[in-house]
């Protein structure tokens, strides 16, 4: 009977270090791939860059004025909107001189040109993305 308590123990004790053995290594583990994600996390938060004022004619009658602000996907589009500032200032003219006053009286009319400016802004960077346009003042006369 001894023998069979002893055995008994024997067998608790390494379910017991094999438990805790286990768990510590999941620990660590998880530990480490959170640590790594939320790293990646930080790395990848998108950056807030001005695109700037503009206020230009429209294509038939009044004009806008609008001020742009843009969601960006990391610090090597900063870097490239930047030395591409006058590009980008062109282009974002030529879209807004070839809108009509009845094209932005509504909300579908803006959303639509937040997608052009997006998609046009996008064709000249190489490195990194614009992930959202948004308008912090405009004004159509």
């Amino acid at each position: 009977m001894a023998n069979k308590l002893r055995s008994t123990l024997k067998l608790l004790v390494v379910v017991i270090l094999v438990l805790l053995i286990s768990t510590t290594v999941t620990y660590v583990i998880a530990k480490k791939i959170l640590a790594d994600n939320s790293k990646k996390a930080l790395e990848n938060q998108f950056i807030t860059y001005s695109l700037g004022d503009y206020l230009t004619n429209l294509a038939d009658r009044g004009y806008v004025k609008v001020s742009i602000v843009c969601l960006i996907d990391g610090k090597e589009a900063e870097k490239e909107l930047k030395k591409k500032e006058f590009q980008i200032k062109d282009r974002i003219y030529s879209v807004l001189r070839s809108k009509t006053y009845d094209s932005l009286k509504d909300s579908k009319g803006m959303e639509a040109l937040k997608k052009e400016i997006k998609d046009t802004v996008n064709k000249l960077i190489e490195n990194g993305k614009i992930q959202e346009v948004y308008f912090t003042n405009i004004i159509v006369n």
